[in-house]
């Protein structure tokens, strides 16, 4: 496969982009964020070190789906030392604003980023060492990515582009859909790799990335990155009642026959402490 296009650096205001759903790269929009200047993994693991937290073994978008029990203290010390070798636990999706309220100061000035009517509930945070991996797949909402520490690249195809390829993954995930193939093999196996960007970030960067679009991503160094979803109030109401209606289904079947990337498809046999 040829090399992937990058995403060139935005050159209109972030509102722009929104308006019209196009994926948007601002190097450095955040470096001078308080987050930016003073989260690392020491920080984080001294704010409650023995907090039970659940990371994430593998790529469970495109993998089996396996947990692993930890604390907050204990994982941040792996990372900052950087023992995993080729065991790579994610700590996705972390509620960190919403344990740690007085972080919202550090975060303050993503509310200027967001359109003025939009419903934006407290961003979440994904911690991980170099290599980790996030597989293909689009939200169902907007989503604004900062990157907090180190680096991390994105790769981003439009609406439509797994579909056309009929490479739907069957397997479920309560705010997301799933590709069952990468996009970069996707795209060379339909022709289609000028419709495939990548775009590399590190600490201070921002991402937006739109619904819809589908994009994967890995960690090219231990990394934290704040992300929060967010949409007009009557888009996210709707995307919410479709979240909850589909969630009863699944926890009723558990999707047995697919697999879902919110209960266990092994066993989570190992403890980091």
């Amino acid at each position: 496969m040829s090399t992937v296009p990058q995403l060139p650096p935005a050159t209109a205001p972030l509102s722009d982009y929104i308006a019209r759903r196009e994926p948007a790269f601002f190097p450095g929009l955040a470096a001078g964020w308080p987050a930016v200047r003073r989260w690392d993994f020491d920080f984080l693991g001294r704010l409650r070190p023995e907090m039970s937290v659940r990371l994430v073994r593998g790529d469970r978008e495109s993998g089996a789906t396996r947990f692993v029990e930890s604390t907050l203290g204990a994982y941040m010390r792996l990372l900052a030392r950087d023992e995993f070798g080729e065991e790579f636990l994610y700590l996705k999706e972390f509620d960190l604003l919403r344990r740690f309220p007085h972080l919202h100061a550090d975060i303050s000035p993503r509310r200027e980023l967001l359109p003025r009517r939009a419903f934006a509930p407290p961003p979440g945070v994904w911690v991980g060492p170099a290599r980790a991996r996030t597989g293909a797949h689009y939200d169902l909402l907007g989503n604004i990515a900062v990157v907090i520490r180190g680096g991390k690249r994105f790769r981003v195809a439009p609406p439509g582009f797994v579909e056309a390829a009929d490479a739907l993954s069957a397997k479920y995930d309560p705010l997301a859909r799933l590709s069952a193939r990468p996009l970069a093999e996707i795209a060379a196996a339909t022709r289609s790799e000028d419709r495939l960007y990548e775009v590399e970030l590190v600490a201070g960067d921002v991402l937006y990335v739109p619904d819809r679009w589908w994009h994967e991503v890995r960690n090219r160094s231990a990394s934290i990155l704040l992300s929060g979803f967010f949409g007009g109030y009557g888009h996210v109401a709707a995307r919410a009642a479709q979240v909850a209606v589909r969630h009863g289904l699944h926890l009723a079947h558990r999707d047995r026959a697919t697999g879902c990337t919110c209960h266990e498809t092994g066993s989570g046999d190992k403890e980091y402490r």
